[in-house]
């Protein structure tokens, strides 16, 4: 049986909507990549708090889908108690919800070597 596997990008959200846009940006060239390659059957984003659709709510599209496999990884640049707490714990209640789907979580953004090349692009960028 071939594996129906969706991405979810758990994000925390802003109050400021046009905070997202460079993260939807992100996610939808993501979302086209990962159709083009057959990586993933879909793509969905999930805000922690203050936008719409909540995590919850995105795992449940992905599930009313026919994903069997979700890997959730977190679009956040530190392991602060969002990382190390809130986000496995919604992956610990989408597993009750749902048993017959595995769950898993990536890796955080910031954990990357990548962000200190970005990080010294935008330094020499400002001078």
């Amino acid at each position: 049986m071939k594996m129906n596997i969706a991405l979810v990008v758990m994000v925390h959200g802003s109050p400021r909507p046009e905070s997202n846009n460079d993260m939807f940006r992100v996610v939808e060239r993501v979302r086209e990549r990962c159709l083009q390659s057959g990586e993933y059957s879909q793509v969905e984003v999930g805000f922690m708090e203050c936008n719409q659709p909540t995590i919850p709510d995105a795992i449940e599209t992905c599930v009313r889908a026919g994903a069997t496999r979700i890997v959730a990884v977190p679009y956040f640049l530190h392991t602060g108690n969002h990382v190390a707490d809130d986000l496995p714990a919604f992956l610990e209640d989408a597993q009750e919800r749902f048993p017959d789907v595995e769950f898993l979580m990536g890796d955080y953004l910031g954990h990357d070597t990548a962000i200190e090349t970005v990080l010294l692009d935008r330094a020499r960028e400002a001078q």
